[in-house]
Formats: structure tokens, C-alpha cells, sequence
């Protein structure tokens, strides 16, 4: 009898985490003109909504919110010869990129006080990004997150940067989330 319920439970976890593995995805397509379509394919069930982040040259952003908001992903979308720029970052360039900028604005709060510079794969998209853990955090506030993932990616002359926001750093939110970032591509 022990080993029937024991079965029974083994099979019933195995086909809940099957089924957490075979999540619906939607596309969502950002038109930038000329330079092509930008894809995300997060799970049906979150939301997508264009955002100012009132940067320079005003390029597109967006941000990605799981159903119970446990994880944002957020992109601004630039592509080769933004608005008249000549830039255009290698991979090589991103990872110098994502350095300077992990050591200037996140490594000073960071509760590892260093970083690791990680890559970006998918199937259409590469880059690379660092990740903290907020020493200043507290469960106190709203939309507030101990985890940041932050970074570049490159979808042929489609690039920006993207921060990932969770609570977790390394567990399912920060892998659902990163399966987002991994799912960009450029459509013609």
C-alpha cells in the first residue's frame, strides 16, 4: 500500500512539473519600421505594455509582468544607427558594457559585492548580463525586488538592454523570466 502511494505521488509530480514545462506562449511583436519586428514570447497569461523610461533619443521599452507580478522583465530596444548614432555593440562591446555598468550602479548595494558575467542563449538572441541581490531590500514595500538580472542582448541589428526582476535569484521566477529574454528575436 506504502509503495502504491508512493507511485501515485511520484507520478503526480512528474506530471505537474510536465505540465509547468508546457506553458502556452503568445507573441508579442514590437514594429520598429525599417529595422524589423522585435518578438517576445512570454506565457499567455502575462502582460506586455510600452513604457517611457525618458532616456536619451526616446528609444522604445517595454515591460513584462508575470500574472501575480513575482517577475518583470524590462527592455529598451535600440537598433544599429539609432536615431542617427553609429553604434552598433558587438558582443564583446555588451560584455564590457554590462561590466562597467555592474560595477558603477549595482556591485556598491549589492549584498555579493561582486559579479559574474553570464551569457544570453537562445535560439536568435545573444548578449550577456550580471545579477545582485538588492543589500538594501525590504518585504515591506510593494513591487519591490531583492533580485536583479540586468544586461544586453543583440537580435541580429536589433540590441538594448533588459533588467529581470524577481525574488529569487536563481529558482523558477528568474528561469521563467530569463526563458523571456531567451525567446527575443528579429522577424524581417
Amino acid at each position: 500500500m506504502r509503495q502504491l502511494l508512493f507511485i501515485a505521488t511520484l507520478l503526480t509530480t512528474f506530471s505537474l512539473a510536465r505540465a509547468a514545462e508546457s506553458t502556452a506562449l503568445t507573441t508579442n511583436s514590437l514594429a520598429l519600421g525599417t529595422h524589423g519586428t522585435l518578438e517576445i514570447q512570454p506565457p499567455q497569461d502575462w502582460t506586455m505594455f510600452h513604457t517611457n523610461m525618458n532616456l536619451p533619443g526616446n528609444p522604445p521599452s517595454l515591460e513584462l509582468h508575470s500574472p501575480s507580478n513575482t517577475v518583470v522583465v524590462r527592455l529598451t530596444i535600440y537598433w544599429d544607427g539609432f536615431r542617427g548614432n553609429n553604434l552598433q555593440p558587438t558582443e564583446a562591446n555588451m560584455g564590457t558594457i554590462v561590466s562597467n555598468n555592474a560595477v558603477l550602479l549595482y556591485l556598491p548595494t549589492s549584498v555579493e559585492q561582486k559579479f559574474v558575467l553570464e551569457k544570453l542563449h537562445g535560439p536568435a538572441v545573444s548578449g550577456a548580463f550580471t545579477r545582485f541581490t538588492d543589500a538594501r531590500w525590504t518585504p515591506v514595500l510593494k513591487n519591490e525586488y531583492r533580485n536583479l538580472a540586468t544586461g544586453m542582448f543583440r537580435c541580429k541589428n536589433i540590441w538594448g538592454t533588459f533588467d529581470l526582476l524577481t525574488n529569487d535569484k536563481d529558482g523558477p521566477q528568474f528561469k521563467q523570466g530569463l526563458s523571456v529574454i531567451e525567446s527575443l528575436r528579429r522577424t524581417p
